[in-house]
């Protein structure tokens, strides 16, 4: 696979450079439709995300981001239609495992998607927190993200991250 450009590091350097290291590939999809964005909110938290997640053993980046983005989503994104956006690390300490370093790579695509939306198939903590498919103005959904980084104590930077994938869009400058 060709080199993406870096769009963000977050290294929060709170962490022993001798823990163990936790390392995640995830792919996060970016379905527009003018200035509107197809994102997963959290009815229960109130941030939006871009679908996507974890890319499993043996699984391409286009067939992880069909995958991620009908579960969470139900949308189908159309083979062959990804266009690469860049990529966002995150080096941090992990949440759920005591003494390991968290290190996620996550790569965004740009893709085009059915019109008719599938079945979402949630994994148990999307499901409580009510995640949902929500096209969405791209300015609202920064602001949302940006206000809840500044009211909320947030373990993990992903709400930040979103925000700033939508203001690279928002600026026009996507890589």
């Amino acid at each position: 696979m060709a080199e993406l450009p870096v769009l963000a590091v977050y290294e929060d350097r709170n962490y022993e450079p001798a823990w163990h290291r936790h390392v995640r590939h995830a792919v996060r999809s970016i379905i527009l439709r003018g200035r509107t964005v197809a994102m997963v909110k959290s009815e229960t938290k109130g941030f939006y995300q871009f679908p996507g997640g974890g890319i499993q053993p043996g699984e391409s980046h286009e067939q992880a981001l069909i995958r991620e983005t009908l579960e969470e989503t139900g949308l189908t994104v159309i083979p062959g239609t990804s266009r690469p956006l860049g990529i966002v690390r995150e080096v941090r300490a992990s949440q759920f495992a005591p003494e390991t370093i968290f290190d996620q790579t996550s790569y965004y695509y740009f893709a085009d998607a059915e019109e008719e939306l599938g079945k979402q198939v949630l994994d148990d903590y999307e499901r409580e927190q009510g995640y949902t498919l929500e096209w969405v103005d791209m300015e609202k959904a920064r602001a949302v993200n940006l206000e809840l980084c500044r009211t909320h104590s947030y373990k993990s930077r992903f709400v930040l991250r979103e925000a700033e994938i939508l203001s690279l869009l928002l600026e026009g400058n996507p890589g």
